[in-house]
């Protein structure tokens, strides 16, 4: 399979980026918006770009939003992704598939069991034992990472990848359209488990608490 690299934007990228702002950066709690985070110095009130920039409102996250425009790339890394937990899946339930009756029953306890280890294991151990990526995404160069700019935890892998399970046409269209409609391009689990999926080349740092938690979720 093969398609177009699928960002939103063709925008030069800059692989020595990090995510983050430094101390010096913050004065009276009010954040100076760096260049590299897509935020010019000069704007509106409270920090907001001046009329007509496409960034509407203080920013939820220091990741500059470019980073986050990677959907058609997604889009193909979810479909590789899918299959690889459906074929794993599905083999251990046909293998489970025996006998009758009592023994029946509890082979199928026991196939939910694994299943469900199945799944944490590749969309929350994996990914987090391997900087925010699964196999999918170490194929389309993408990584999950938290909203404030720091590694996502285990945690937030799994809550994330709730919905990850549903494979099917509708649940694929409702996540495009989700993303599509968020301005860190942020499906629902994204939004959940408050974390963002970024070109794997940025390096990421969490930024100040205060930078952090500031500003509403805006849409663009």
């Amino acid at each position: 399979m093969s398609m177009s690299q699928g960002d939103e934007s063709r925008l030069p990228r800059d692989t020595d980026r990090q995510v983050g702002a430094s101390a010096d950066q913050w004065q009276q709690g009010q954040p100076q918006y760096p260049s590299q985070y897509g935020m010019p110095p000069q704007g509106g009130a409270q920090g907001q770009p001046a009329g007509g920039s496409p960034m509407q409102g203080r920013p939820i996250s220091p990741v500059n939003e470019i980073e986050t425009r990677v959907t058609g790339r997604r889009i193909v890394q979810y479909i590789v992704d899918a299959i690889i937990y459906s074929i794993i899946g599905g083999l251990i339930s046909w293998a489970l598939n025996r006998g009758t009756g009592a023994a029946h029953a509890i082979l199928v306890l026991v196939t939910v069991v694994l299943v469900v280890a199945w799944y944490l294991l590749y969309w929350a151990w994996w990914p987090h034992r391997r900087g925010g990526q699964t196999i999918g995404m170490q194929l389309m160069g993408l990584r999950v990472i938290n909203l404030d700019g720091g590694p996502a935890s285990f945690l937030q892998l799994a809550v994330r990848s709730v919905l990850l399970v549903l494979f099917d046409p509708l649940s694929l269209l409702v996540g495009i359209i989700v993303m599509m409609c968020s301005r860190y391009r942020q499906r629902t689990g994204d939004h959940m488990a408050r974390t963002l999926v970024v070109r794997a080349q940025l390096q990421t740092m969490a930024a100040p608490r205060e930078y952090a938690g500031a500003g509403q979720a805006g849409f663009r």
